[in-house]
C-alpha cells in the first residue's frame, strides 16, 4: 500500500482503488480528498433521499444495495441500482442544488462514503485530477442513461432482461423481481414469463 495511505480503512481503500482506475490521482491529493468523505450507513428500507428534498451528497457504495426511483400515480419507475463500488446520486438535484423528483432507498443494509456538494466542488476547483475524474464519471453516467433510454424504446423485454443479467448478474439474486421488472419497464408477470422461457 502507498505510504501515505497506509492508515486508511478498508472502505476508503475500496474508494481509492475505484477512483485510481479512472484517473491516476497523485497520492497527496487522495489523502486530502479522503478527509472530505464521511461514512454513512443506511438500514434496509431506509430512505437516503426523498422526493422534494435537495440531494446534498454523492454516495460511494462500499457494501449493500440501493435504488433510485421516481413515483408517479403510485407507481414506481426505477432508474438505477447501486451496489458495491457504484456511485449513488440524483445528479440533476445534486448539480443544481434544487429539489429532487426521485427517491434514493436502501434495498439492503448499505454502507457508504458520502461527500457533500460543497466539498466535491472544492476538490474540483483545487485539483485538475479530480476535475478530470468528475468529467469522466459524468460522461459515463450520461452515456449509460442514453443507452438505457434507447433500449427502453428499441429493444424488446427479453433483450433488455438478457442485457441486465449479463451486465449485473449478481443483482438477479439480490433485487426483488418486481423491482427488476420496474427497472426494465415491464410488468412482473412479463418478467416471470421471460425467465421461464430462458430457463426452460
Amino acid at each position: 500500500m502507498r505510504q501515505n495511505l497506509k492508515n486508511v480503512d478498508a472502505g476508503q481503500l475500496q474508494l481509492v482503488n475505484i477512483l485510481t482506475q479512472i484517473v491516476a490521482i497523485p497520492e497527496g491529493e487522495l489523502v486530502v480528498a479522503l478527509k472530505k468523505f464521511k461514512r454513512a450507513t443506511f438500514r434496509k428500507g431506509e430512505y437516503i433521499l426523498s422526493e422534494g428534498q435537495v440531494c446534498k451528497n454523492l454516495y460511494f457504495v462500499n457494501s449493500g444495495l440501493a435504488r433510485s426511483y421516481l413515483l408517479q400515480d403510485s407507481k414506481e419507475y426505477i432508474r438505477q441500482f447501486a451496489a458495491e463500488n457504484d456511485f449513488l446520486v440524483d445528479l440533476g438535484s445534486f448539480l443544481s442544488q434544487t429539489k429532487s423528483s426521485f427517491y434514493l432507498q436502501a434495498i439492503e443494509d448499505t454502507d457508504t462514503l458520502q461527500i457533500s456538494f460543497e466539498d466535491l466542488n472544492c476538490l474540483f476547483n483545487s485539483s485538475f485530477y479530480f476535475m478530470k475524474l468528475g468529467k469522466l464519471i459524468a460522461d459515463r453516467s450520461t452515456i449509460n442513461l442514453i443507452k438505457r433510454s434507447v433500449s427502453l424504446v428499441k429493444d424488446d423485454a427479453k433483450h433488455r432482461y438478457l442485457y441486465f443479467i449479463k451486465e449485473r448478474p449478481s443483482l438477479t439474486q439480490r433485487v426483488p423481481q418486481f423491482m427488476i421488472a420496474s427497472y426494465l419497464g415491464i410488468t412482473p408477470e412479463s418478467l416471470s414469463r421471460i425467465r421461464k422461457e430462458i430457463s426452460g
